[in-house]
C-alpha cells in the first residue's frame, strides 16, 4: 500500500488497542473481543506481541491465525474475529465509483490516467500543486478533484467507507485533520441530521462509533495539503 496511507501500526501499542476494545460498544458479532480481555491479552504479550503490527504479522492469514489459536489455546473464533478487527485499522483502498455523487465523466477521465481507486488518487493529490496539475491535465474541475481528495482522505480512517465519507463531507468535517479535532457528540448529531435529510444509508451508527473514529483519525498521517 502507498506510504503514509495508513496508520503506522508499529506505533500503536497493544495496551492502547486493549483499552479501545474495553471502551467500545461492539456489535453482537464482535462482543467476544471483550470477553476475558486481560487474560487473552496476556497470552498475546507472552507471544511477543507489543503493537498492532506484531499482531497483524502473527495473524497474517486465516491459516496462521488458526495455527496460533491451536498453539496458544485461545478460541479459534476469537482469534479470527481479532484478526478481522486489527486488519480494520488498515482499510483497503476504495474504488472511486463507490462514492455517492461523483460524476461519471470525472471517473472516466481519472480512469484514463490509471486512477481507479483511492490509493491511486492518494499518490497524485497530496499537495495543492499536484491537484492543480492533475485537474489541468485531465480536464477535471478543481472543485471536483478537491472533493474526491477529501473523500479519499477520510476513507483512510477505520470503518469510514465511501458512504460515510460522503456524510462526513456534507457536515463540513471533511478531512482527517478535522475529524481528529471534532467533538464526537456534536459531530455525531451532525452526521445523524445529514443522513436523515439525505437518506444516504439505513445503516446504524452510535455516538461511541463516532468517538472511536475521532480517536483513530488522530493517528492517521496528515499528509494531504489543503
Amino acid at each position: 500500500m502507498v506510504n503514509n496511507y495508513h496508520i503506522n501500526l508499529e506505533e500503536f501499542p497493544l495496551n492502547k488497542f486493549k483499552r479501545e476494545l474495553k471502551d467500545s460498544e461492539p456489535l453482537p458479532s464482535r462482543k467476544i473481543l471483550k470477553e476475558k480481555l486481560d487474560e487473552r491479552f496476556e497470552v498475546l504479550k507472552e507471544n511477543r506481541v507489543c503493537n498492532l503490527q506484531d499482531l497483524v504479522n502473527l495473524l497474517k492469514t486465516p491459516k496462521k491465525a488458526r495455527e496460533f489459536a491451536e498453539k496458544s489455546g485461545l478460541p479459534e473464533d476469537y482469534i479470527l474475529i481479532l484478526r478481522r478487527e486489527v486488519n480494520s485499522y488498515s482499510p483497503n483502498s476504495v474504488n472511486l465509483d463507490k462514492f455517492p455523487g461523483v460524476e461519471n465523466e470525472t471517473l472516466i477521465k481519472l480512469n484514463s490516467a490509471g486512477i481507479k481507486n483511492t490509493a491511486h488518487l492518494f499518490r497524485r493529490v497530496k499537495t495543492v500543486a499536484d491537484r492543480e496539475k492533475l485537474a489541468a491535465d485531465l480536464g477535471v474541475s478543481d472543485s471536483e478533484l478537491l472533493e474526491l481528495t477529501k473523500l479519499t482522505d477520510m476513507v483512510r480512517i477505520k470503518w469510514v467507507g465511501p458512504v460515510f465519507a460522503r456524510i462526513f463531507l456534507d457536515t463540513g468535517v471533511d478531512t482527517v485533520q478535522k475529524v481528529s479535532e471534532a467533538d464526537a457528540k456534536t459531530f455525531y448529531k451532525k452526521l445523524v441530521e445529514i443522513n436523515r435529510a439525505k437518506n444516504y444509508t439505513k445503516g446504524t451508527f452510535t455516538e461511541s462509533d463516532v468517538e472511536l473514529c475521532v480517536k483513530v483519525a488522530s493517528m492517521v498521517p496528515k499528509v494531504i495539503e489543503y
